[in-house]
């Protein structure tokens, strides 16, 4: 087994993303992993992500860990996705944006998201899933490589991560997700001056 822990990123890596990616990285070195970490940064993703589709399909890569670089997750977590046996294989995570809507798909066309109350509690069948932290071996990406010409160029009005998930759907492959791997969304909050009042009220009840 040869892993490659992939990083797609606009311009910046979080810093809370560094820290768990430090903690990952050490628990491999323990454990004697052959692993590579390669970011690829670029205003568009999808082509960050076919350069380390295509890195991870010369150099001789078995499995592919994407890592959205806004995301926190344990230092368990290659272990815990590899460990159920699943080719391609997700953990739970919602959106940043308000409303944050599961990245966790029943059906992409339509798309139909599972619900915070409605995950099982053992690793299940999905149809599609963001890629902000999932396994995949390289023989899948070889797969929908081979049949499309590409794997995340973006197509039927979808974003790379689901464009890549129907392509593997529409060749039979299976995605799972495992639910007991949990993973944070870093968000953002921006306060205005006016904010100030609200904040003091707030104060004063406590």
């Amino acid at each position: 087994m040869k892993l490659l822990i992939a990083i797609p990123t606009l311009d910046f890596i979080h810093v809370n993303f560094l820290e768990s990616l430090l903690k990952l990285t050490k628990l491999l070195n323990e454990r004697g992993v052959d692993y590579e970490v390669k970011i690829k940064s670029g205003t568009l993703v999808y082509l960050a992500r076919e350069a380390l589709t295509s890195y991870a399909l010369g150099y001789g890569f078995t499995h592919v860990l994407w890592l959205d670089s806004d995301m926190v997750f344990e230092e368990e977590v290659f272990d815990d996705l590899y460990d159920t046996g699943k080719d391609f294989v997700c953990g739970i995570f919602h959106a940043r944006r308000p409303g944050h809507q599961s990245c966790i798909f029943r059906s992409v066309t339509p798309p139909d998201r599972y619900k915070w109350d409605e995950y099982p509690t053992d690793t299940f069948r999905i149809k599609g899933c963001g890629m902000a932290c999932t396994l995949v071996t390289t023989d899948i990406l070889l797969k929908v490589y081979q049949k499309y010409g590409n794997c995340f160029t973006p197509f039927d009005q979808l974003g790379e991560d689901l464009a890549f998930c129907k392509k593997a759907d529409e060749l039979g492959i299976e995605i799972w997700c495992e639910p007991t791997v949990r993973v944070g969304h870093i968000g953002h909050l921006t306060i205005y001056p006016e904010d100030e009042g609200r904040y003091l009220n707030n104060l004063q009840r406590r």
